[in-house]
């Protein structure tokens, strides 16, 4: 089944099953173009890794792949699976050396670079205090991030071509934290706030934001949305030889299915 049919037998079944408001599933297709900054400093499965994704490699967002999110939201818990994907390209001349899986790009050379971003969520929320219109809750789940990074290098002071070379770094995060929400004209309008916080071994991870959805229709509905994310780990902490800065931050728009 591909995706174009999934949404479609959605779309007709949606107005059948949508009568209790209390417990239902949503599913949405949504865009979301953060920007992502940061940088390595360190060693990564024994090849050094050096390389600002701003000052050196200049990244820009280059396009945006459509996302899915899939939950359950019930009385008492509720349950989000989500999925997301970002390109970034970059075209810069290096003012020091970049190493990337073991290849070394020199100051001075032309790099051209390409790094994807996935980025998956899986949040498990135990509403500890419920209300008809309010509750708070506990959010237990993970965040992975897969980064894939490929550069290449045009050396103009010896003409030397450095062909692309590709470094995949992935970042498995778990979530731990608060999270609160309204709802108000019988469900029409729905909201959420959540911050997420940890810190082992001197690393630590902030996670925040906020999703406002309004359903002009009982099952249909829009949603917009903003997510920051800042990731900072020290060398020797949980990575032993390599120091991780990253910062992730951008507002997204989506379609709700209630049902």
């Amino acid at each position: 089944m591909n995706r174009t049919t999934l949404v479609l037998g959605l779309v007709t079944c949606a107005p059948l099953l949508s009568g209790d408001l209390d417990r239902t599933f949503q599913f949405d297709l949504h865009r979301v173009g953060p920007t992502f900054e940061g940088h390595f400093n360190g060693v990564q499965n024994g090849k050094p890794l050096r390389v600002d994704l701003q000052n050196d490699f200049g990244l820009q967002k280059d396009s945006t792949k459509l996302g899915l999110s899939l939950e359950y939201q019930g009385p008492r818990f509720a349950v989000e699976f989500s999925g997301e994907e970002q390109d970034y390209r970059g075209h810069n001349f290096i003012q020091k050396d970049v190493q990337l899986n073991g290849s070394t790009f020199h100051a001075g050379a032309l790099v051209d670079s390409d790094v994807k971003l996935r980025n998956y969520t899986f949040n498990w929320t135990i509403r500890a205090f419920a209300r008809p219109q309010f509750w708070i809750g506990i959010d237990l789940g993970a965040r992975v991030w897969d980064l894939r990074m490929t550069a290449s290098a045009y050396e103009p002071l010896t003409t030397a071509y450095v062909p692309p070379v590709t470094e995949k770094v992935p970042l498995p995060i778990p979530q731990i934290g608060l999270s609160t929400g309204f709802n108000a004209f019988d469900k029409r309008i729905v909201a959420k706030g959540y911050y997420h916080l940890l810190s082992a071994k001197g690393a630590t991870y902030h996670h925040a934001g906020a999703d406002l959805r309004y359903f002009p229709v009982r099952w249909l509905g829009v949603r917009v949305f903003t997510d920051t994310e800042k990731l900072d780990v020290p060398n020797g902490s949980v990575k032993d030889d390599l120091e991780i800065r990253l910062d992730r931050q951008g507002t997204g728009f989506g379609v709700v299915l209630r049902f």
